[in-house]
This record gives structure tokens, sequence and C-alpha cells, in this order.
């Protein structure tokens, strides 16, 4: 195993950057919204756009290229997303536009990586050196000395994602300013990872599987997974409340939809359903053809 990199090495590796950040965030402020529909992602002071590019289900750098010229702004991959190429393909294609692009990635510990299992001052140790590596393969993946979003992927374990190493990790590179905002995704039942949110409120932002049936099939295991839309829309409602910005997944994976008897279900409709609910601030969608972006791209203009 690799020496672990402290938080001090760690930190003056990438306070070089942090003068560049300061500078994009400026100039963020001082560009002109106006004209685009953005969207407020929670207190964050990060805005964008109504629909988030999906990376992971292309190997094409012009389509994410062509979806960006078409109005979208936020990029989802993540590190565990082809062994890492994902990300090195969406480092590519953001090269000399960087400022322009809002960008989220995600990291998470395996429970290999975890002999402690997360206990005492050597699980704290494990945690630490776990996240700092694939933080920094992920910086070096992308391209870039800053990530606008980094998110726990796939929480499923409330301890581990609350856990106070975890938390104190986030914390730190929020405010070096290496992170604009944290936050984490999750699957299936994440209805207890949602609520000790809502009352820690020490996460950012939450990403979660929303659509119009409640359910959605794992394009990929085939696992199939089901919530209580009731109860779910009054989480993530008091979420956005206390200022979490709220981003949904697994959009198309209810099925098309249909507004009215009148007409065809379709995959548009869904995710418009999706993003007329006004604590949604983005809706993913990986799309993997430019018919697919056509398709959904004037829905930037909700």
């Amino acid at each position: 195993m690799a020496k672990p990199i402290s938080r001090k090495d760690f930190l003056v590796k990438t306070l070089s950057g942090i003068a560049g950040i300061v500078l994009i965030s400026k100039q963020t402020a001082e560009n002109d919204f106006s004209e685009l529909n953005l969207r407020k992602l929670g207190n964050t002071g990060i805005m964008v756009s109504p629909l988030c590019f999906g990376a992971p289900r292309t190997n094409d750098e012009s389509l994410i290229k062509y979806a960006l010229e078409k109005g979208i702004n936020l990029i989802d991959t993540g590190r565990a997303y082809g062994n890492g190429n994902n990300e090195r393909l969406v480092g590519r294609v953001i090269s000399g536009k960087r400022k322009d692009i809002i960008l989220q990635t995600k990291i998470r510990i395996e429970e290999s990586e975890l002999a402690s299992g997360g206990k005492g001052k050597k699980g704290a140790e494990e945690i630490r050196y776990a996240l700092s590596s694939k933080f920094e393969a992920s910086l070096k993946a992308l391209n870039t000395n800053y990530i606008d979003i980094v998110l726990y992927h796939e929480a499923s374990d409330e301890n581990l994602l609350f856990h106070s190493e975890t938390m104190k990790y986030f914390n730190e590179m929020k405010k070096a300013g290496i992170i604009r905002a944290h936050g984490f995704s999750a699957h299936n039942d994440c209805m207890n990872l949602l609520t000790r949110n809502n009352i820690e409120e020490f996460y950012d932002i939450i990403m979660v599987p929303f659509n119009h049936k409640g359910a959605f099939t794992h394009s990929i295991t085939g696992s199939y997974a089901e919530w209580d839309q009731e109860k779910l829309v009054s989480i993530l409602t008091e979420a956005s409340q206390k200022g979490k910005g709220i981003i949904a997944m697994k959009t198309c994976s209810g099925g098309p939809y249909s507004p009215s008897s009148g007409s065809a279900p379709n995959y548009p409709d869904a995710v418009k359903w999706v993003l007329q609910h006004k604590f949604i601030s983005s809706a993913a969608i990986a799309m993997a053809s430019f018919e697919q972006v056509n398709d959904h791209a004037p829905l930037l203009q909700l």
C-alpha cells in the first residue's frame, strides 16, 4: 500500500490552485445569467442547468461537447465509472472551458479498505486514506485543481456516511476551496440517510432516484427498487427548505410518461415531470446519443 497522503502535503499541493478558484468564483458571480435558465443548487451559490449530463454511458467526447453547446453546464461522473476512464474522458472535454462547467464527481470507500470497520483510531486513518487517495486520483484524471461538487458515491451505510472522519474530510476540503460543495448519492431505500441529513444538516447536495413511477430497474445489475413517493417528496421538500441542493437521478428509469391521455408517453415528459417539482435543482440523464440530447434540450428552458 502506498504511503498515505498527509493533510499537510495534500493541502500544500493544492493550495496553489486556490487563487485561481477565487478568480473563477468572482468571474462566475459577474456573469449575466439573465438569459440562461439556471437554477440555484440549494445554498451552495452554484447555479446549474435544469439538465445534468450523466457521462457514464458514453465514450464520445463530441457528444458531451454537443450537450454543453446546447446549454447544459452540469456534468456528472465518478471515480468508479470505467475504472477512472470516465473521469479522464470528462477531463479532456472540459479542458479549456473549465470555468464554464459545473463538475460533479463521486468517490466511495470499499469494504476491503476498512479492515478495522471504521472503528477507533485505525478506522479513522483508513477512512481518511481511502477518501484522500480516491479524491487525489479524481483531481488527476479530471485534470483540474478543484471540483465543484464531490459526492460520497452510492451511500448505504449510515454510520460510515456520518462518521466523524468522513464528515471532517469533506469539510476540510471545502474549507480549503478544493471543492465547492459536498454531498452523497444513494440508491434503493435511502430514506434513513435523507432523514439523518435533515437532522445533521451537514451535506450540501443530495442525489437520489426520483421519477413519476416511484421505482426503477437498474440498467446494469437488473436490481429493482421502489419507494414511498409521498414520503420521499416530504423529505426532499424539507431538505430543500433547509438549503440543500437536490439532483434527481434515474429520471428516465421509470419509463416514458404522458401528462394527458391525448399524448403518447415519452421520456422528455418523464423528465419534465421531475423538474416541475420545485425542490429539484437539476435532473440527471445518462444521454447516449445526439438524438437524446436534442429530445431533451427544450427542457433547458424550464
